[in-house]
C-alpha cells in the first residue's frame, strides 16, 4: 500500500488526470453532446444553443475521480499486479462512482431521465474500464 505515497503513484495519478479528462471532454463535447442537451438542458445554462460550463469546478470534479479511480486501481494492483485485474476492478470503480452520482440525482432531481442515468453509468464504467488498461501501463512505465 506505500506505492500510493510514492513518486510513482504521482505521476501516475497526474497522468490518469489528463487522460481522464480528454476522454471525458470528447465524450461530453462531441459524442454524448446532443443527448445530454436534450435530456438535461432544463437544468443547464444555455448560452449560443451551448452549455455554460463553470470549467475550474469541472475539471477539478474530473481530477478527483481520474485520481481516486487511479488510487482504487494502483491498490488492486498491489494486491495481484496483471492487467486482468486493473480493467475489471477499473469498471466495477467507475460503475460505483458513476451509478452513485447518477442514482442520487435520480432519486431526488425533478424530471432527471432515466436514459442519462443509464447512458452515464455505462459511459462511467467504460471510462473505469479504460482507467484499468492505462493505470496497469503507466504504474509500469514510470
Amino acid at each position: 500500500m506505500n506505492v500510493l505515497f510514492t513518486l510513482q503513484f504521482v505521476k501516475t495519478a497526474l497522468a490518469s488526470a489528463v487522460i481522464f479528462i480528454c476522454l471525458d471532454l470528447l465524450w461530453l463535447s462531441v459524442v454524448a453532446r446532443r443527448i445530454y442537451f436534450k435530456q438535461l438542458g432544463y437544468l443547464a445554462q444555455i448560452r449560443n444553443d451551448r452549455v455554460k460550463f463553470i470549467l475550474p469546478v469541472g475539471l477539478l470534479a474530473q481530477c478527483i475521480i481520474a485520481v481516486g479511480l487511479a488510487a482504487m486501481i494502483t491498490v488492486s494492483l498491489q494486491i495481484d499486479n496483471r492487467l486482468m485485474v486493473s480493467v475489471p476492478f477499473g469498471g466495477f470503480c467507475g460503475f460505483i462512482i458513476y451509478a452513485t452520482y447518477d442514482l442520487t440525482n435520480l432519486s431526488f432531481v425533478k424530471k432527471w431521465p432515466v436514459p442519462i442515468t443509464i447512458i452515464d453509468i455505462a459511459w462511467g464504467t467504460v471510462q473505469g474500464i479504460i482507467s484499468g488498461f492505462y493505470v496497469y501501463y503507466l504504474m509500469g512505465a514510470l
